[in-house]
């Protein structure tokens, strides 16, 4: 049994990063499912385009793609311009990932974009839309986070405190 939300409190839009695939996807899904209409932010714009229509398909819903790398400095400019004359009113902030395997071995810009991502990201969005849920005095964000950063992924020692969590599961030596 789906619960429905509550289209007043959280529509008449919501925004979900890392919407073309996975959780991002599935939150968007659920979503659209309660009749609230979609922006949907990823890097893969043909997969945002296949999520989009089959959203608009299947629900009767909306949707605006926004194509972003959100692991790059000067991501919410452009998101922002692109949703400026939306009443946004969910915003879901799942963007992220991992980098499994040896630390020293993974390339060090790689693992910076990779902390912006899992960090600066959420905080950036956050900021953003947070400022306008207040303004509105209704709506909700969500805060996704890596499972690896609850459980612990061996190898992934890093991606917990990339993604807020004190949570720490055994990890072995992957130095």
């Amino acid at each position: 049994m789906r619960a429905a939300l509550d289209k007043k409190r959280f529509g008449p839009w919501a925004l979900v990063t890392g919407a073309s695939s996975g959780i991002g996807k599935e939150f968007a899904r659920q979503i659209a499912a309660s009749g609230i209409n979609v922006v949907l932010v990823a890097r893969r714009e043909s997969l945002l385009d296949e999520v989009g229509q089959g959203l608009a398909k299947d629900f009767s819903v909306r949707y605006r793609n926004v194509v972003a790398d959100l692991s790059q400095d000067g991501f919410l400019d452009k998101l922002a311009e692109a949703t400026n004359d939306l009443d946004i009113g969910l915003v879901v902030s799942n963007a992220g990932t991992g980098n499994p395997g040896e630390f020293l071995k993974l390339d060090r810009q790689l693992l910076q974009e990779t902390l912006r991502l899992n960090t600066m990201a959420h905080l950036d969005v956050t900021h953003h839309f947070g400022a306008k849920l207040a303004e509105r005095r209704r709506g909700g964000i969500i805060l996704a986070g890596a499972m690896g950063a609850e459980n612990g992924v061996p190898c992934m020692g890093r991606a917990p405190k990339s993604r807020g969590s004190g949570v720490r599961g055994p990890r072995p030596y992957c130095a």
